[in-house]
């Protein structure tokens, strides 16, 4: 009997630190709230009607302490959540102990490998060996229990299609160690002041528009992109985002590799027998339509098998000249500028152009009069602002029009810890994604200057304020390209999210991009840094080259 698998969206493990970063925008600084007594003030004010709790736990039921670190999140949201879980609940004391976005991943290893850590609720997509090692929460058992702040079971309040959960698919073997509840599409955000000054008067529809537009902004002596050039970029950030997504363009067959075959383990009748290939619908290689076997992706990498030949690869070689010509729009100094040196330049009007989401809508007005981020007394004057979609690169080796990275994020996990802090760990993500904590969560955003809520919420019985849903939906959806293993994601930026291999990759890829190799020559190199992790990074997966010569079948169980 085939092994059932989840269809949860299965999110390339390394890829979105700076997607998180954006999401939960700064103010992450380390804070400590200690418990008090008094009623938070997020829960006195309205964000939307929302339904009334059904039921109010009993406060003595629970006692102990949440420790709260995530990554370049605003600390008065997450304080306003704290203070009002703590006083439905006496006993417990939730600290909030942000961190960095900048080295969050060291961080978070660095815990775990001085012991237990101290820490309980992180974000933990940049840690993909801990989940393998099952150092989380796994959620899937709480989805039947009850959600005290709902009366109802807790998967009954999550929308688990906007999650990307088939849970109906879901076995014995299936885990789920992270928690995403909201949405983030990349758009390409603009400066219609500076658009307009240079004569474009429409915002680009193709690449080839948005780099004549770019000559004219260049000329005019503005940056065209404000992209951060350093390695975090590349790897996990704003610059990691346009490799991916423009790589798809020439990959979307990917899927013709990686998909699950009858007899493979990942194999659901149920979804894969309907699916059939069709390049022209931007969704057709979802988990929700087609399984994907990750043995499958090694294989391909080790065979080099059709878009995973990086060598003598003529879209490969496409894909990379295009690329080279939009980075040479970057600011000066490139490779050593940072993300939020990167967000000065456009905040300040010497930037065209920047990769955002929806969530800049509302956090730019707050960071016009922000000192700190645009670096003048009283701010800067605020400019007319706007939002295109990704422009597609076209030619003869481009498969379909560009998608976008379009997912559920948060990225919540809860480290695993013994019964009783688990039982209270997943209490407070229950509140949270209740309509009752999620109000808090989302009034203490529309107050404060540091965050903005980049997606609609992927929760049931929440009602936005409609001014912010009317918003939203403004944002055509062109299809997403995360999720899953294509060429474009497990090999466009090392292999695999492999580290050793991602590190040789940005060296290499800042070399073609300053000037410094032909494309042949980084094709070639690149292709030699995938065949010298290739085992390597196998073994990170607990996996082996030997599991690649039948990879229909489960691969066996290693410590």
């Amino acid at each position: 009997m085939r092994l059932k698998k989840a269809l949860a969206l299965s999110l390339i493990p390394m890829m979105l630190g700076s997607i998180v970063a954006a999401c939960t925008n700064s103010g992450g600084g380390a804070v400590e709230e200690p418990r008090t007594e008094e009623p938070a003030k997020s829960n006195e004010q309205s964000a939307g009607e929302t339904p009334k709790p059904v039921e109010e736990p009993a406060a003595s039921e629970l006692e102990g302490t949440i420790r709260i670190s995530l990554p370049n999140a605003a600390a008065d949201v997450w304080n306003a959540v704290a203070q009002a879980y703590m006083t439905k609940h006496p006993k417990v004391n939730v600290i909030v102990d942000n961190k960095p976005a900048e080295g969050y991943r060291e961080w978070l290893t660095a815990q775990f490998a001085a012991g237990t850590p101290d820490v309980d609720f992180v974000v933990s997509n940049e840690v993909q060996t801990l989940h393998e090692s099952q150092k989380f929460v796994d959620m899937y058992p709480f989805f039947e229990k009850d959600n005290p702040y709902t009366g109802k079971k807790w998967k009954e309040s999550l929308d688990l299609d906007a999650m990307g959960i088939n849970y109906s698919g879901v076995g014995a073997d299936d885990h789920l160690y992270m928690l995403n509840f909201e949405s983030v599409q990349i758009v390409w955000l603009y400066n219609k002041e500076i658009f307009d000054a240079v004569g474009i008067a429409e915002a680009p529809k193709t690449f080839n528009e948005l780099l004549s537009a770019f000559e004219k902004i260049k000329a005019a002596g503005y940056t065209p992109l404000a992209l951060a050039g350093n390695s975090n970029s590349m790897w996990s950030g704003e610059a990691g985002w346009l490799v991916r997504i423009y790589a798809d363009q020439y990959m979307r067959d990917s899927i013709n590799v990686i998909r699950s075959q009858p007899d493979d383990y990942t194999y659901l009748p149920e979804v894969d027998d309907a699916w059939t290939y069709d390049v022209n619908d931007p969704y057709n290689d979802s988990n929700s339509k087609v399984t994907k076997n990750d043995l499958r992706v090694w294989k391909a990498i080790k065979d080099k098998e059709g878009p995973f030949q990086i060598a003598g690869n003529p879209k490969w070689s496409a894909f990379m000249e295009n690329l080279k010509s939009l980075f040479q729009y970057t600011p000066d100094g490139f490779f050593g500028v940072n993300a939020e040196q990167a967000y000065s330049l456009f905040l300040t009007g010497k930037a065209a152009t920047m990769m955002s989401t929806p969530g800049s809508f509302w956090q730019l007005p707050k960071d016009f009069a922000d000192e700190a981020k645009t670096g003048a007394q009283g701010g800067v004057k605020p400019f007319e602002y706007g939002f295109f979609n990704m422009p597609s690169m076209e030619g003869p080796e481009v498969m379909a029009p560009a998608r976008t990275i379009h997912i559920p994020i948060g990225f919540y996990s809860f480290v695993a810890k013994d019964a009783k802090q688990t039982e209270l760990d997943m209490d407070f993500m229950m509140y949270l994604t209740s309509p009752e904590g999620y109000k808090v969560y989302l009034t203490a955003i529309q107050n404060s200057d540091k965050a903005a809520l980049s997606g609609s919420p992927a929760l049931k019985d929440i009602v936005l304020p409609e001014e912010m849903a009317a918003a939203f939906a403004n944002f055509e959806p062109i299809g997403n390209t995360e999720g899953f293993p294509s060429a474009s994601n497990s090999l466009a930026r090392g292999v695999w999210d492999h580290q050793p291999s991602v590190q040789d990759w940005v060296g290499l890829v800042q070399r073609y991009f300053g000037g410094e190799v032909s494309t042949e020559q980084f094709l070639t190199e690149y292709q030699g840094i995938a065949d010298k992790y290739l085992e390597p990074a196998l073994k990170e997966r607990k996996l082996e080259l030997g599991d690649l010569e039948h990879p229909e079948r489960r691969p066996p169980e290693r410590s």
